[in-house]
């Protein structure tokens, strides 16, 4: 495998990150970006662009005619916008209506794609099979839970429950999984006990930010030789033949 990104020239392909941050924060992704393309030699650079809402379309429209621009990745408050900018959307971005990477094509077409439920469940797929006998406990029903449950009822998981402090955000989820996989039994409810499904979801930013409160699943509920529990963001997954890290 090649190592080392050869010296910037004009076929040096470029790809941005979309974001508006008031205060300064470390770009992890940036150094993920780099890592990997000094890995594999790949001639590109990648670029944090602070862009305030109001102004996104517009940086956009210009992004489109940048013929260096190869793609970008996109987090809030953009990710809804820049779904709607795209020409062409990826199942899961089409149903979610929200997207968190988009390719640019040679002919300036934007395909967007979101993938914070598509890592869960390739995260899942690593422990354990997923299909019709599959039941599941989706706790949170924001972007994050958006983009899971409907990556789940994508990948053929036969039942999904889903509680959310919201009701009208869960049951917009609903229907959202119900279009895109209508063999899966996807329901609400007001509160639901772990012990009861396969693998449990935390799409809910509880028991992981320093303040927000503990975990809203009742861990002591599944049973420690069901419980495997990894963090991405704001997600926390319980899974059969895994224990949770410890502190």
């Amino acid at each position: 495998m090649p190592q080392g990104r050869p010296p910037i020239s004009t076929t040096t392909r470029l790809y941005g990150h979309f974001a508006h941050q008031i205060e300064h924060r470390p770009q992890p992704l940036a150094v993920a970006a780099y890592t990997l393309f000094d890995q594999r030699g790949v001639d590109a650079l990648w670029i944090p662009l602070q862009v305030p809402a109001e102004h996104f379309a517009a940086a956009l429209a210009g992004l489109r005619h940048l013929r260096d621009f190869a793609g970008f990745t996109v987090t809030m408050p953009h990710k809804v916008t820049a779904a709607r900018l795209c020409d062409a959307l990826f199942p899961n971005a089409q149903a979610c209506g929200a997207v968190n990477a988009v390719r640019i094509d040679p002919d300036g077409r934007l395909i967007g794609e979101i993938f914070d439920g598509v890592a869960m469940v390739q995260a899942m797929r690593a422990h354990r099979a997923i299909d019709a006998a599959t039941r599941v406990l989706l706790v949170g029903a924001g972007g994050v839970g958006q983009a899971i449950g409907v990556a789940l009822g994508l990948a053929g998981v036969g039942s999904l429950a889903i509680t959310n402090r919201t009701q009208a955000k869960a049951d917009d989820l609903v229907q959202k999984v119900r279009r895109v996989a209508p063999a899966c039994d996807v329901t609400t409810h007001a509160a639901c006990d772990p012990a009861a499904f396969d693998i449990v979801i935390n799409a809910t930013a509880l028991g992981h930010v320093h303040g927000q409160g503990p975990l809203p699943i009742e861990v002591a509920r599944v049973s420690p030789m069901k419980q495997r529990v990894g963090t991405s963001g704001s997600d926390a997954m319980m899974e059969q033949g895994r224990m949770p890290p410890q502190p």
